[in-house]
């Protein structure tokens, strides 16, 4: 059948435009869609690495470390105190928009911090422990540490992609929590009478007062990453 020579112009764009738009298919593609980072926040500073294993489910893996001395009061015993920040986390992103920003996460976290503390005499030179008090002789010395599970799951959610729509350096930011615990241990070395008993009442109070506000480990996390 011939073609009327009225659709050869017509006939002539589809022949042209047919491979254009093969072409026009076969450009369209994306990066690695990973990124590396560092991040500063409650975890304390470290980084990571970011994986998007398709339009709406990220992996992340990440390092954190810092230390920092304090001095805190708690159930009237004065503690100077060293907390370290250090912790390994295993974490997956869940984006609700294809390849989008802000994400739902859920994951692992190993344990966030660890605090060990001397005790502090009062200007007197004595303690109060269990509501008794005591000299710093019969005392000797008094230790206390925190820890939280060496495992506890994670949930927050936040802003940021390993998406390379762009590439380049890209501002994240991350909410959310520990959900654990710590256990607090007292110690004491001193041999005064009911010294040891006292040690231990203080120590199931102290631990009561640190769980009405540590429920949860809270996460603040911002930081910076690349995408490639």
């Amino acid at each position: 059948m011939r073609v009327p020579s009225l659709l050869y112009p017509v006939v002539a764009g589809l022949l042209l435009c047919a491979p254009l738009s093969a072409q026009t298919r076969t450009v369209s593609h994306h990066g690695a869609d990973a990124s590396i980072g560092v991040r500063f926040g409650t975890l304390g500073l470290g980084g990571e690495v970011a994986k998007l294993i398709n339009p709406h489910i990220g992996l992340r893996v990440g390092a954190n470390f810092l230390s920092h001395s304090i001095t805190r009061t708690e159930s009237d015993i004065t503690f100077d105190a060293t907390l370290k920040l250090k912790g390994v986390s295993g974490l997956v992103d869940l984006f609700p928009g294809s390849r989008g920003s802000f994400h739902l996460t859920g994951g692992i976290m190993t344990n966030p911090m660890e605090i060990t503390a001397v005790g502090v005499p009062t200007s007197g030179g004595s303690y109060t422990i269990n509501n008794v008090d005591y000299t710093a002789a019969q005392v000797g010395t008094l230790t206390a540490s925190g820890k939280w599970p060496k495992t506890s799951p994670y949930a927050g959610f936040g802003f940021g992609s390993p998406a390379s729509n762009g590439g380049g350096l890209k501002f994240v930011f991350d909410l959310g929590a520990v959900i654990a615990k710590p256990t607090i241990l007292l110690a004491a070395t001193g041999t005064a009478p009911g010294l040891q008993a006292n040690v231990a009442a203080q120590q199931v109070k102290t631990q009561a007062d640190v769980e009405k506000y540590a429920k949860v480990y809270p996460v603040i996390s911002f930081g910076l990453v690349y995408r490639f």
